[in-house]
C-alpha cells in the first residue's frame, strides 16, 4: 500500500470513533509482526467471519440497517458487537447526552480473560494494550480483583473470528465483549481494542462518495449492512476527510459474492478504480493525534508525589508513577499500585 496524500478524517460521536491512519505497509508489517500475505489474509479472513442468527433491521445514527440478532439484546454489524442501547431511540439531543457514556471513564480499559487462552493470544492481547498505551492516552491494562472490583471491564472470549462490543457498556460481571481467535493478528487485536474503545469503521464515513465506490451487485446480499453510510446531522466531525488507509477502514475483497471473485470484482474500490489493500497494522501519528483528541490528557499532575512514610486520609490524592490515584480509606506505607484501597483516577503527564 502506498502513501499518498492523507486527508485525516474523524468522526467522533461524542462516544463513537471513525478512526483512521497513515502509513507504508511494510514499516507496518515489522511492528506488529505479520511477515507475509498470507498471514495478512488470514487475519482478515478472522474478520469477516460472520455471526449466525436472524436479521432484524434497526436505525444507527439516522440511517436504516440490517444487523444480526445474537439475543439477549445483542446485534452484530460486521466485527462489532452493539447493544439495543447503541441504537436510535429519540431525537439527536436525547441520543448525544447517552453516547456520552460510551467513553471509557478515566481514560482506562480494563481486560479480562481466561487462564486456558493460548499463551501466544495471551501475549498477543498484551502486546496490543501496550502498543495503544504507549501511543495515545488511553491505558490499556489487565484487570486486577484487588483495585478493580467494581468497575465494568472487557472479557476477551478466544472462539473463532475477532469482534468486540463497540464502546464503553459499564459492565461488570461477566464483562462485555470481545474476542480474539489464534487467527487475529496482533494489528487485528488492536482494530478489536479501538472498537472496544468505541471506534467505527472508517468505511461508514458519511463524506465517502468523494473517496470510494461501494460495488454493492459484488456483496453478499446479508452483508450489505457492513457498508452503510452515517448521516452527517447526526455525527460530531473533527473532519470532512475520509482516510482510505484508516486501520479500521474495509479492504476491496471484503465480502465479495462468489461471482465477483470469479471475475476478479471487487466490492468497493477507490473513486479513480483502484485496489483498496486493508491496513491492520499499526497506528499512526494521525490515528494517535485523533484518539487524543477524544481521550484528553490531563495538562499536568497536580497532585503531590505517594510518600511511603505519610499517612494518608479517605479522599487524598497522590501522583504515583505518571497516575493520580484517591484513597479510599485511611491507609499508610501501601503504594498505590499494590492495593485496592487506592483508587486510580487518570493518566497524568
Amino acid at each position: 500500500m502506498k502513501n499518498s496524500k492523507k486527508l485525516l478524517r474523524i468522526t467522533f460521536l461524542l462516544s463513537l470513533i471513525l478512526f483512521s491512519c497513515e502509513s507504508d505497509i511494510e514499516e507496518g508489517l515489522l511492528e506488529t509482526g505479520i511477515t507475509s500475505v498470507n498471514e495478512l489474509e488470514a487475519t482478515l479472513a478472522a474478520e469477516q467471519l460472520g455471526f449466525e442468527g436472524p436479521e432484524v433491521s434497526k436505525v444507527l445514527f439516522g440511517t436504516k440497517i440490517k444487523v444480526v440478532s445474537l439475543g439477549e439484546g445483542n446485534y452484530a454489524l460486521g466485527d462489532m458487537i452493539l447493544s439495543e442501547d447503541d441504537f436510535d431511540h429519540g431525537d439527536k439531543q436525547n441520543k448525544g447526552v447517552w453516547y456520552k457514556d460510551k467513553k471509557w471513564p478515566d481514560n482506562i480499559i480494563r481486560y479480562r480473560h481466561s487462564s486456558k487462552m493460548p499463551k501466544k493470544t495471551q501475549e498477543k492481547i498484551k502486546s496490543a494494550a501496550k502498543h495503544i498505551t504507549d501511543k495515545t492516552n488511553l491505558t490499556i491494562r489487565k484487570w486486577d480483583k484487588t483495585k478493580d472490583k467494581d468497575i465494568g471491564y472487557v472479557w476477551i472470549s478466544y472462539k473463532s473470528g475477532c469482534s468486540a462490543q463497540v464502546g464503553y457498556q459499564a459492565k461488570k460481571f461477566p464483562g462485555q465483549k470481545m474476542n480474539i481467535s489464534t487467527s487475529c493478528s496482533l494489528g487485528s487485536t488492536i482494530h478489536e481494542f479501538l472498537h472496544a474503545a468505541g471506534v467505527l469503521h472508517e468505511q461508514a464515513h458519511w463524506n465517502r462518495d468523494d473517496y470510494i465506490t461501494v460495488n454493492w451487485d459484488n456483496i453478499i446480499k446479508n452483508r450489505q449492512h457492513n457498508f452503510k453510510k452515517y448521516k452527517k446531522e447526526e455525527l460530531t466531525t473533527h473532519s470532512d476527510a475520509m482516510d482510505l488507509n484508516s486501520i479500521m477502514m474495509y479492504g476491496s475483497t471484503y465480502f465479495r459474492t462468489d461471482k465477483a471473485k470469479k471475475e476478479g470484482k471487487w466490492s468497493i474500490e477507490t473513486i479513480d478504480g483502484k485496489e483498496i489493500i486493508p491496513n491492520r497494522s499499526y497506528m499512526t501519528a494521525n490515528d494517535i493525534d485523533v484518539i487524543n483528541k477524544v481521550y484528553k490528557k490531563p495538562s499536568f499532575c497536580s497532585a503531590s508525589k505517594w510518600s511511603s512514610s505519610k499517612t494518608y486520609s479517605k479522599g487524598e490524592i497522590v501522583s504515583y508513577k505518571g497516575y493520580k490515584y484517591k484513597s479510599r480509606a485511611f491507609i499508610y506505607a501501601v503504594a498505590p499500585d499494590k492495593s485496592w484501597w487506592w483508587e486510580q483516577i487518570e493518566k497524568c503527564n
